[in-house]
C-alpha cells in the first residue's frame, strides 16, 4: 500500500510543477521585483489636465483616408470593447477580460468620433489559490481623421480591494497620480504603484494596437 501511494506521489510531481507556471497556481507577477521601475515613477508618466489625470496622443497613419480609418477602428473597437471577452494568457502584454458593463457607447461615422467605455481586470499577479487585481474603469475617446486617430483616455477609476471581498471605487487622481503615488524619494508607493504601472501599461498597448490596425 505504501508503494503504492509513494508512486502515485512521484506521478503527481510533473503535475504539480506544471500547475504552479500556469493557471491559479501560478506564482508569477507582472512586474519583478528587480525590474526598473524609473520610468514608471518619472514626474508627469501619469499626465494631469486640470486636476484630471488624460492621456493624449496622436496616432498617425499617413496616407490613410478618414472613411478608411473609420473602418478599421470601427473592427477594433468592437471587438477589444466586447462585453465579458477574453484575450491571452494574463503574462501577455496584450491580454484583456473585459466586465460586462465594456462597450462602444457610440460611434458617428460623419465625425469620425468613438465613445468606448472601458470596465475590465488589471491583474498584478497570480499566487496558489489567489488572483491580486483591480477592476479598472475608463472611457476613452477616439477621433479619426485624414492620416491620424486622436486618442484620449479619460475618467479613470478603479475599485480597490479593501479585503474580505469587499471593493472601494477610488478616482485615478486619488491613487496613481504623481503627488498621491510617488513618495520623497522618487519612488512610487508600493500598493498605489502597481496600479500606476498596469494604467501605464493599459495605455501604452492601446496606443500600439490602435496604430497597428490603422496602419495595416
Amino acid at each position: 500500500m505504501k508503494k503504492f501511494i509513494f508512486a502515485l506521489i512521484v506521478m503527481a510531481l510533473p503535475m504539480t510543477i506544471q500547475a504552479q507556471s500556469e493557471g491559479l497556481l501560478a506564482r508569477k507577477s507582472i512586474k519583478s521585483a528587480n525590474a526598473d521601475l524609473s520610468t514608471y515613477a518619472a514626474k508627469g508618466a501619469v499626465p494631469e489636465v486640470d486636476g484630471k489625470i488624460v492621456f493624449k496622443a496622436d496616432i498617425l497613419a499617413p496616407g490613410k483616408t478618414k472613411e478608411d480609418l473609420y473602418q478599421k477602428v470601427a473592427q477594433w473597437a468592437s471587438y477589444r470593447y466586447s462585453a465579458n471577452s477574453v484575450r491571452g494568457n494574463y503574462t501577455d502584454n496584450d491580454f484583456f477580460k473585459n466586465l460586462e458593463y465594456a462597450t462602444v457607447k457610440s460611434a458617428d461615422k460623419n465625425s469620425g468620433r468613438f465613445q468606448c467605455q472601458g470596465a475590465e481586470e488589471l491583474i498584478f499577479s497570480i499566487k496558489p489559490l489567489a488572483k491580486n487585481y483591480t477592476q479598472a474603469f475608463y472611457l476613452l475617446d477616439l477621433v479619426v481623421s485624414n492620416g491620424q486617430v486622436s486618442f484620449n483616455l479619460n475618467s479613470l477609476s478603479f475599485n480597490v480591494d479593501q479585503g474580505e471581498g469587499q471593493f472601494t471605487r477610488v478616482a485615478a487622481e486619488d491613487w496613481i497620480s504623481d503627488k498621491e503615488c510617488i513618495n520623497k524619494k522618487g519612488e512610487l508607493r508600493r500598493i498605489p504603484g502597481k496600479f500606476r504601472i498596469k494604467t501605464i501599461d493599459l495605455v501604452e498597448e492601446l496606443k500600439k494596437e490602435i496604430s497597428e490596425t490603422v496602419n495595416q
